[in-house]
């Protein structure tokens, strides 16, 4: 068989993902909206229509990589295309990574095929950007780690602590969970214990210099556990998709797990390769979902567990085919199908939110908008909440403040100024039946719902203050007559 084949189809499947992010206009990216009116603001600081007399950017944040490609990039692609490009760089250095530590590790090549569907798991899902360019540059360091490890030297050691800070820069978590899986590679091999460990001070005292003096570590919110067995239910599931309630990513990334185990050899001889897999599972099943109001956090640690098992296993050499090459085509099968079925779900996702699109071209620019939206989950894509924050796109295209906002939280990059409440608090996204219309109403000029039925009593009581200005299948657009009048010359 050719030696190149796996490497082809690897860079065909990439190449066919990339594709598809930018051949449709929405992607199944829970914050991916949100990100964009972060973005949105960011490129339009100098116009009164964004309201940044309300906002501040903050520079003392983790998440200065991917941010600041997509400010560059989007004068020429977009908003939307901008943060697409970065999307899709995430998903090359991915992939790239993946293939990295696979050969590192000197497995089977074919193995390198998992990380087109892994590129593709919960995170992808939510729309974590930042912790998308983040996990191959945590990739990138595991493999380096493990020459250092070796034979530690000046240039081993400054290539890890610099994929380290780079890192951190990129997302906080993402270093975190870095230094879960390199730390303890670390603890054994050649040269002396401190040696071996140095690469690890630099992020160390990078981030405590550059966070710790800012309000980026702040609590902004409860720790929430949600300790249950039924996570590892989900596990599989996360790999490549949302989780079990996507029944076909819950049975893709089992069976890739099965065959990814036929391609390994046995088990390391090495207990120091046995804990990253040991930490990721222990971190996933114990670590809260939310923990200070930030997360999902336990979900996260799905990142490391392919990696995890590549380290804890030696490479399978000189085994019989009859088992290697049914895995490796099961394995590049899975990989293609899963690619295929994920593109196929697009076009039903993408008329799945044309009507919001069509409702907010005939709304007013720099209004204040209260986003409802009940039926969050997209139908195309089983247990993905995509359309959450599907409303924050007005605020990328005609400015004006959205309800639910990530500049409520200070770690963002553009965040609000200090005094500056936000509208909604954290949570009230995701419960629209306590929205309030007594109590909230004077705070917005237009309301959008997304419903498959008629809410107008149970929300608005019958106000003559608000009528139904317009509605696309399941969109609908409420203004509030007086709030205009009084913006009126």
């Amino acid at each position: 068989m050719n030696a190149n084949l796996p490497r082809i189809l690897t860079a065909t499947l990439t190449l066919a993902l990339v594709v598809a992010l930018f051949a449709f206009r929405d992607l199944p990216m829970v914050d991916l909206p949100q990100h964009a009116a972060q973005i949105a603001t960011w490129l339009n600081w100098d116009d009164p229509a964004y309201r940044t007399h309300e906002l501040e950017l903050n520079f003392r944040t983790p998440y200065l990589l991917a941010y600041p490609i997509a400010r560059l990039a989007a004068p020429v692609l977009g908003v939307v295309g901008a943060l697409k490009l970065v999307v899709a760089l995430g998903v090359v250095l991915h992939v790239a990574a993946f293939a990295h530590l696979v050969r590192r590790l000197g497995h089977d090549p074919w193995l390198c095929l998992l990380g087109v569907p892994t590129a593709l798991g919960y995170a992808f899902c939510f729309g974590f950007v930042s912790f998308l360019v983040a996990v191959p540059l945590l990739t990138f360091a595991i493999a380096e780690a493990l020459p250092h490890a070796e034979r530690p030297s000046l240039r081993t050691g400054l290539v890890l602590s610099t994929l380290l800070c780079l890192t951190l820069l990129a997302h906080g978590i993402a270093l975190a969970l870095a230094m879960l899986a390199v730390a303890p590679l670390l603890l054994r091999g050649g040269g002396r214990l401190i040696a071996r460990l140095s690469p690890l001070a630099p992020p160390v005292l990078f981030g405590g210099a550059w966070l710790l003096p800012g309000t980026s570590t702040s609590r902004i919110g409860v720790t929430y556990w949600d300790l249950s067995w039924d996570r590892l239910r989900e596990l599989t599931g996360m790999l490549v998709g949302i989780g079990s309630a996507d029944g076909a990513a819950f049975c893709v990334g089992l069976l890739l797990l099965i065959g990814a185990g036929c391609l390994l050899g046995t088990p390391s001889r090495r207990p120091e390769r046995f804990l990253p897999i040991g930490l990721t599972l222990l971190g996933f099943l114990v670590f809260p979902t939310l923990f200070r109001g930030v997360g999902p956090l336990s979900p996260r640690f799905v990142v490391l567990i392919v990696p995890g098992l590549l380290l804890a296993f030696e490479p399978r050499h000189g085994e019989a085919r009859r088992v290697t090459a049914p895995a490796r085509a099961a394995i590049a099968a899975l990989a293609a199908g899963w690619v295929l079925v994920w593109t196929l779900r697009l076009p039903a996702y993408n008329r799945e939110t044309e009507g919001f699109h069509a409702l907010i071209t005939r709304m007013p620019p720099g209004l204040d908008v209260r986003p409802i939206v009940f039926e969050r989950e997209s139908q195309a894509f089983p247990g993905v909440p995509a359309l959450l924050h599907l409303p924050a796109y007005y605020q990328v295209q005609k400015g004006g403040t959205q309800g639910y906002s990530f500049a409520m939280y200070p770690i963002s990059v553009v965040r609000h100024r200090a005094g500056v409440a936000p509208r909604m608090g954290g949570g009230a996204e995701w419960s629209p039946q306590t929205f309030d219309w007594r109590r909230e109403y004077a705070k917005y000029d237009y309301f959008v719902v997304h419903s498959t039925r008629d809410r107008s009593m149970e929300l608005f009581e019958s106000s003559p203050d608000v009528v139904l200005e317009k509605r696309e299948g399941d969109w609908w657009a409420y203004r509030r007559t007086q709030a205009l009048a009084t913006r009126a010359p």
